[in-house]
């Protein structure tokens, strides 16, 4: 007999006199309100907002949303192409969260001159998330434009841009 069929044998409460939290399998054979995979999953992003749950975005899997390639280098130069002013940005509204149009549309004319992309780094920490990494050379220095992409509604939404 180990320690812990000891907890589960006794009441914990009675065990020890002050609050605890209960880490054991309960004593019933089931786990307590714990999700059933031990996979990650994506919450999509809110940024703050309250969703009626109808209306909430839904996350989407890998199979139901565009090539991820494709999609991201396409947004990845359109966003730098609106920071140097020579694209209008309504055309990334569709795919683009509130709070990240708002901070682009901050951004327009911030970019002197178009860069060059010299790689583009992608990562997928879990299904439906993708974080990207544009290297880009300007004329006299390289900077770094980031981004992080969730899939939700059968779509790729941008939900972080920056360039560094």
């Amino acid at each position: 007999m180990n320690n812990a069929d000891i907890y589960l044998e006794n009441d914990l409460d009675d065990f020890i006199p002050h609050p605890t939290l209960h880490f054991f399998v309960n004593s019933k054979g089931g786990e307590d309100n714990y999700q059933s995979s031990n996979k990650l999953y994506l919450v999509p992003t809110t940024h703050g907002e309250s969703y009626d749950p109808d209306f909430a975005p839904n996350p989407s899997p890998l199979a139901e949303l565009p090539n991820l390639e494709r999609w991201t280098l396409t947004y990845v130069v359109s966003a730098i192409e609106i920071m140097a002013g020579r694209r209008p940005v309504q055309q990334l509204s569709r795919s683009t969260h509130r709070f990240t149009y708002n901070s682009l549309l901050r951004n327009i004319g911030s970019v002197t001159d178009l860069p060059k992309i010299k790689r583009i780094h992608r990562n997928q920490p879990i299904e439906g998330v993708v974080e990207v990494t544009a290297i880009l050379s300007f004329k006299d220095r390289v900077r770094a434009l980031i981004a992080r992409f969730e899939g939700v509604d059968k779509k790729w939404l941008c939900t972080e841009l920056e360039l560094l």
